[in-house]
């Protein structure tokens, strides 16, 4: 991963940690993905654990190249053949070597177990559309299916689609669904189911904050119950991949009609069920056997616990009042690390740490992008990450991190409060200003970032009064832009444009500063015009540039993600997004 560490005592390969040394320079189609990865490399990757070689980079036109991808049914394991248009994607570069593999041969893995959990945050809801809040996506990715779904890789893999096919003028996706897919209340799987759910989605009464991945659609269609049949206004080479997110989960219309929403109510096609749910308690699922993969999960059921707390998390770990935590808090991997009855799986995850800044708010001083400079100017990013994630992160200037395919190459400048003293002075604010600044008490990586951002705003005579908020309040706050300044994140791209038109496109609700720009959301659309990934590059190298420019958000810093677990839990293999969509080929050797 990003944070330099010490790699003496792992000569041998850790199957759990398969991101750590996997880095793509280029770009690979769904059907030819070349990558490099942990176990097994020869020339590509190397044991140095440097930045630049350490994430695992998306496909950039895997959502695009007219290929169709097939999977044999009832199994994960993938094939290829030729689609309607054959067109060619770019080879990557770098070389290749064999894909990651998870921690134990299925052959070998044990069946039965509930395995418990601890996470960082409750879900608070269970509905997949009309929320986009991590907590509750770690529970629903469980319990639904989606048309497609992604490997340690970041690339798309069939998942309810058992195939699909891309006319070649990019414009037309057609997934063929698997057959006799079960939803848990055993009703079947149809053509509609997906349609309605995107339709959902997109609809405004949902109030979703996930439609940018979807808002290239202009129109779906379901000519029979095996086929859905999806146009595009444009070319969109971020497309198809983006269709692994637990927002776009596919539900039944009947079970919304009938609930009124999917807050507390879940029924899906995917490997676990919802069982109960007792919130700041506990979450339970249990095990589909009429699941589409035959003989998974392994897993009787999983039971997750929220343990916002991060001593107490790796105490419980530790402990064995749990078996798997995410979020292993970076204070402790020294120790967790040296624990011999645990593994450490993770490394850089596709995620971003920000100051961001309601800018709808006109009259207040950050409205001035003199004012939003100056705080970049003021900010120590390196004391930011030793005070939030005690070194295990990357100082950004940028959106994406080093080493990853889409990024400008820049370097992270020295604070100077002189600069930005001079700067808020020419913005009319020389003695600065009184603000406040809204971030989640459930996670410390950003309670403490904005603890750290608002010492360092005190130097230049900015007074920022840090409110710390649950998860249901701070998503609410968000939302509807009631906050002045924030300190967050957005993690799980496996796109640079899902960063880029989610958070910054004109008017979407996921794009929580209010920032707007014509010329910005031109250069979002020729980002996915091409699927060449040269001029993708080229495209948001310019996005980037404009971002620093304006500061809709000053970047702080790409965190690490780690998870925690004993030894006797197998399979799991860590993904650079933070799913854990791998517990259902996770198993419990004892």
């Amino acid at each position: 991963m990003a944070e330099q560490r010490n790699r003496s005592n792992r000569d041998t390969c850790d199957p759990h940690d398969l991101t750590r040394r996997a880095f793509l320079s280029g770009t690979a189609a769904a059907a030819a993905t070349a990558i490099l990865a942990a176990c097994g490399s020869s020339g590509g990757a190397t044991d140095t654990p440097a930045p630049k070689a350490s994430l695992a980079a998306s496909p950039a036109a895997s959502g695009a190249s007219p290929a169709a991808t097939t999977a044999a049914s009832g199994s994960a394991a993938a094939a290829t053949k030729p689609a309607a248009a054959s067109t060619s994607a770019p080879a990557a570069t770098g070389g290749a070597v064999p894909a990651p593999t998870t921690a134990a041969a299925a052959g070998n893995a044990k069946k039965g177990g509930v395995l418990k959990v601890g996470v960082q945050g409750d879900p608070v809801a269970l509905d997949p559309h009309s929320t986009s809040l991590t907590a509750t996506n770690h529970i629903v990715e469980h319990i639904y299916g989606r048309l497609v779904t992604i490997d340690a890789t970041l690339s798309p893999k069939p998942d309810l689609a058992e195939s699909w096919e891309i006319a070649p003028d990019g414009l037309v996706y057609t997934f063929k669904l698997r057959k006799g897919v079960k939803f848990h209340n055993g009703q079947t799987l149809v053509a509609g189911d997906v349609k309605y759910s995107y339709e959902r989605v997109l609809d405004p009464k949902t109030k979703s904050t996930s439609t940018a991945g979807l808002s290239s659609i202009d129109k779906i269609e379901a000519p029979d119950d095996g086929t859905v049949k999806i146009t595009l206004k444009k070319p969109n080479a971020a497309f198809l991949v983006g269709l692994w997110s637990p927002n776009y989960a596919i539900v039944r219309k009947e079970d919304v009609d009938k609930n009124g929403d999917l807050t507390k109510f879940a029924n899906g096609t995917g490997p676990f069920k919802f069982k109960e749910y007792v919130p700041n308690t506990k979450l339970t699922l249990e095990r589909f056997g009429d699941y589409y993969e035959a003989g998974k999960p392994y897993l009787d059921g999983i039971e997750f616990v929220p343990v916002p707390d991060d001593t107490a998390r790796s105490t419980a770990v530790r402990t064995g009042t749990v078996d798997f935590v995410e979020y292993a808090p970076a204070k402790d991997i020294p120790q967790l690390k040296a624990d011999k009855s645990l593994v450490i799986a993770g490394d850089q995850n596709t995620n971003i740490r920000y100051l961001g800044f309601n800018l709808t708010q006109k009259d207040k001083p950050w409205a001035n992008p003199k004012v939003r400079q100056a705080i970049s100017l003021a900010m120590d990013r390196q004391a930011i990450v030793d005070a939030a994630f005690y070194g295990l992160a990357i100082p950004t200037l940028t959106v994406f991190p080093p080493g990853y395919w889409a990024t400008l190459d820049t370097k992270v400048p020295p604070q100077d409060f002189k600069a930005a003293k001079a700067m808020l002075a020419d913005a009319g604010f020389p003695n600065g200003f009184k603000t406040t600044i809204k971030t989640w008490s459930s996670y410390p990586f950003l309670s403490n970032a904005a603890l750290a951002v608002q010492d360092q705003l005190k130097q230049i005579g900015i007074q920022a009064e840090v409110l710390q908020e649950d998860n249901g309040t701070f998503i609410a706050d968000n939302n509807a832009k009631n906050y002045e300044l924030l300190v967050s994140g957005t993690s799980g791209y496996t796109d640079p444009n899902e960063i880029m038109l989610g958070n910054f496109g004109t008017g979407l609700a996921s794009n929580n500063s209010g920032y707007s720009d014509p010329d910005f959301d031109k250069l979002v659309t020729d980002g996915v015009a091409t699927t060449k990934q040269e001029d993708r590059k080229k495209v948001y190298a310019q996005l980037q540039q404009k971002l620093l420019a304006d500061n809709p958000w000053v970047m702080l810093y790409v965190g690490s993600q780690y998870e925690a677990m004993k030894t006797y839990v197998k399979g799991y293999v860590h993904n650079p997004t933070g799913t854990n969509v791998a517990l259902k080929d996770t198993w419990l050797d004892k």
